[in-house]
């Protein structure tokens, strides 16, 4: 049994990018670069802006990552088991939720949300779990796409503590 290789290979990353700037994903992406800086635009905007804190959406992505069955994007960090909060831990469950099945949403789903999180808060969270499990992860599970090697996933994981900390500061 040979090495598995994604579907369709990578392009090289940029020179000096970092996985978070430039992943397997990226470099599938890249085959269409218009569709890639749009994406990687998407990507920017609702992982380092917005009202909620990039440690939830990185809970979040985690949280659904091997639910979704990508395995670049499960290696990049263990789904967490303890959360600093219970909006990251309720985060998180409806992230799963929306995995497992999207159209079985309720409205008291939506009820519990809104007694932790604002309606500009639950669109956020709502395009983030979107974007990462459906353009993302499927996109990740349906090419292939390889597990991370230990030194991109530390890569990974020190780029967003890096942003988190810039954020915070």
């Amino acid at each position: 049994k040979g090495t598995r290789m994604p579907r369709i290979e990578p392009l090289p990353a940029p020179e000096g990018a970092n996985p978070l700037q430039f992943s397997q994903l990226a470099g599938i992406m890249a085959h269409r670069p218009e569709v890639l800086e749009a994406f990687a635009k998407l990507n920017r905007t609702l992982r380092f802006e917005g009202v909620l804190p990039i440690e939830l959406k990185e809970s979040v992505r985690r949280a659904t990552a091997g639910q979704v069955g990508c395995r670049y994007c499960a290696s990049l960090g263990e789904p967490r088991t303890e959360f600093s909060s219970d909006r990251e831990q309720l985060a998180v469950a409806f992230a799963q939720l929306i995995a497992d099945d999207p159209k079985g949403i309720t409205d008291a789903q939506f009820d519990v949300l809104r007694e932790e999180f604002t309606d500009e808060e639950i669109v956020e969270l709502v395009m983030w779990i979107t974007l990462v499990t459906v353009a993302g992860q499927t996109f990740g599970a349906v090419m292939d796409v390889t597990e991370a090697t230990p030194a991109e996933a530390d890569l990974y994981q020190e780029a967003i503590r890096e942003r988190a900390a810039k954020v915070a500061s």
